[in-house]
Parts: C-alpha cells; sequence; structure tokens
C-alpha cells in the first residue's frame, strides 16, 4: 500500500497484524465470524472497527483507580499525535516489531496499536495474562506493560527479555525490588506517567542503565505544574487545550522533570502526619515477600491509622522478622499499628490493586 493514511481524515487506515495487512474489511470479515476468535481478539478487532469508522472520536473507558470507572470521548487526530511522540523518544520506525500484551479495551493498549499505524510497525499479538513472554519466540523492538507482568516475566522467563529492546512500564509505581531486578538485563526499561484523560504517557523515566533516574521528563509539548495542594496540572495542546488537572501529589525540579509521591486521596493522615502510601510501598517492597498494599482504618486517637495488608498468612515467628525489617525501613510515625490478611487482594479491571475496596474489607474485618 502507498499510504497508511485516509485521505478524507489524514488518519491510519490499515494495520500490519501478525505479519498480515488488515483493514477495514478485513476486520469487518472478523467480526463476521466472532466464534473463530479470541475474547481479546474481538476487543482488537471491535477497536479497529471503531477506528476505520468515519467518526473523529472514540469513546473509552477510564480504569476507575479512584472510584467507578468513567466514560470519556477521546480524538483519533489526537490519539496520533500522542503515538507520534512516542515513536520519536523511543526511535521506532517502519518494519519493526511491537507487542501487544496490553487488553485494548482501555488505552494503553489501544495505543499500542496506534502507534504501530502510525509508525509502520508489525503489530505481534500475545497472551494478555500475567506473563505475557512465556511463548514469545522472536525480536521485539517495542513493548508495553504493567509492573506485575514484568515482575512475573522476571520470575519466570527471565532468558526472554533479551528479546525485547525497549519496554515501557505504565499503569502503576514500580516496587523498589522490581526496579533492582531490572538494573541488571540488557533490555531498555521506561516507566510511563499519563492516564486514559492524556491518551496513554505524557512523560518518561529511564528504570535502569547508566541514565537510569527517579525524575519523569515530560514529552516535547508538554509542560506541567502543581496547584495549590501540590498537585501535578498538565498542559498538553496537542491533546486539549484546556490543561489537566491531576490527583497526583507531585514534586517539579528546576529542570522541568517531576516525580510523583502519591495520590491526594490516598493520603493517610495519622497523629497530624501525611503519610504516602505508594512511598512506603516503594520502602518496604525488598523485603515483603507477598503481594501487599498500604492502607488505614478510621482511628479514634489519631484520626487515621496505617494498616499492612498481606495477601498471605502469617504467623508469629515470621510476623516478628517482618516487624523488624519495618522499624528498620521506616520512620516511627510511619510504622503499621496493624497488620491484616486477605486471601487475595482485589484488583480493577486494568491490573491495578483496588485501593477502596482493599480499606472497606479492613474496616468490615474491623468491625466483625
Amino acid at each position: 500500500m502507498e499510504s497508511a493514511t485516509n485521505s478524507i481524515t489524514s488518519l491510519p487506515n490499515y494495520l500490519i497484524l501478525n505479519g498480515l495487512v488488515v483493514d477495514k474489511k478485513a476486520v469487518t470479515a472478523y467480526n463476521d465470524n466472532p466464534s473463530f476468535i479470541s475474547t481479546s481478539e474481538k476487543s482488537l478487532m471491535n477497536f479497529l472497527l471503531n477506528w476505520f469508522s468515519d467518526d473523529e472520536t472514540l469513546v473509552m473507558k477510564t480504569s476507575g483507580s479512584t472510584g467507578t470507572p468513567k466514560v470519556i470521548t477521546a480524538s483519533k487526530k489526537a490519539m496520533v499525535e500522542s503515538a507520534k511522540r512516542t515513536i520519536a523518544a523511543f526511535g521506532l520506525q517502519k518494519g519493526m516489531n511491537a507487542l501487544l500484551c496490553l487488553s485494548t479495551d482501555y488505552i494503553a493498549g489501544q495505543m499500542m496499536v496506534v502507534r504501530a499505524m502510525v509508525s509502520g510497525m508489525n503489530l505481534i499479538t500475545s497472551d494478555i495474562e500475567a506473563n505475557p513472554i512465556k511463548n514469545l519466540n522472536q525480536p521485539i523492538d517495542f513493548a508495553a506493560m504493567v509492573p506485575l507482568q514484568m515482575m512475573k516475566a522476571m520470575q519466570e522467563s527471565p532468558e526472554k527479555l533479551f528479546l525485547i529492546r525497549a519496554v515501557l512500564l505504565g499503569g502503576s509505581g514500580i516496587s523498589k525490588a522490581l526496579e533492582e531486578q531490572l538494573s541488571g538485563v540488557s533490555t531498555e526499561v521506561y516507566h510511563s506517567y499519563g492516564m486514559t484523560e492524556t491518551l496513554s504517557h505524557i512523560a518518561l523515566r529511564k528504570v535502569n542503565g547508566l541514565d537510569a533516574t527517579n525524575w519523569f521528563s515530560p514529552l516535547p509539548d508538554v509542560s506541567v505544574e502543581l496547584d495549590v495542594n501540590s498537585c501535578l496540572v498538565i498542559t498538553a495542546p496537542y491533546i486539549s487545550l484546556i490543561p489537566f488537572f491531576t490527583r497526583d501529589i507531585g514534586e517539579i525540579n528546576d529542570k522541568g522533570q517531576f516525580r510523583i509521591k502519591g495520590r491526594i486521596d490516598d493520603v493517610i493522615i495519622s497523629a497530624g502526619n501525611k503519610i504516602h502510601p505508594e512511598e512506603l510501598e516503594k520502602l518496604i517492597s525488598s523485603f515483603v515477600e507477598s503481594e501487599f498494599i498500604i492502607s488505614s482504618l478510621d482511628d479514634d486517637q489519631a484520626g487515621q491509622m496505617i494498616v499492612l495488608v498481606l495477601q498471605a498468612k502469617f504467623n508469629t515467628l515470621n510476623l516478628y522478622s517482618l516487624w523488624e525489617k519495618l522499624t528498620f525501613a521506616l520512620r516511627p510515625h510511619e510504622l503499621p499499628r496493624r497488620v491484616v490478611s486477605l486471601p487475595n487482594l482485589p484488583y480493577l479491571e486494568s491490573g491495578k490493586i483496588n485501593r477502596i475496596r482493599v480499606r472497606e474489607l479492613i474496616a468490615e474485618m474491623a468491625d466483625a
């Protein structure tokens, strides 16, 4: 094909998928035989059918990190502009291979598709599961995952990572333990900051290598500032002329880079101290062996008490050992006043731990 764009809308009108050219006609044929494709393939085909339509916008849903997922409308042209910035940042080109291992029900997976269409990359599909690279057998130039997928890949298939040149991690924070593991791999790993409303990431930071950093650098044409509550405000005119007001408490350095302390909704105020759960989680992640989260309970004296919630049973011996490590890693006012166990931590569809549900569950346990 001479061009990857529609002459009316200047939008990409085909995708190279697993080495085959997929256009509107092919997608329609797929959707006419839904019994022959998997749930994830059906999601991808639905997204492509909507993309190839004459509508200039797409309807998508947010992850629901802070409550009920919202439905928003996004401009296809803005998605293309977002894709162009990622393509430039990672040096992506026509003929390269990109790995799709995120659901196209959400913006992260959808933008992988758009990046492939805009750049002319070959999009290779993978199982959308905890370890998406266990069956990988070919070189990949670019992949996007959530940290949980990378953690499972490191545990189960570390030998497969050398097949991937660059990985973009997003959707949540990265634990200190995972960052330490990634320091020893040759794959270039980046952490992204963004949200559905900003059409995926608007900033990147290098996780491993000599240029690793804790600071996010905004993409071209993106600027950030803090509001009166120290929450990040994002200006990205290629997406919207109206700034994006976040609920993420941030810090900005003199280079215009930023880092995130946590969400203002999740701040625990205990005995007058403001505690950011995500900061504590990063401090203790290297020695807490099970899945866990820092949460809170209402407390008559302190206002709120810090609670360590484990997805594991514990006994007196291992609890004592854990407590010793906690007292070494945390300051006195940061120490959990209670440790509770849940058989399974609740997750959102997007793969993030459902912090609101965790608080509800431990409150029910306390009242029982």
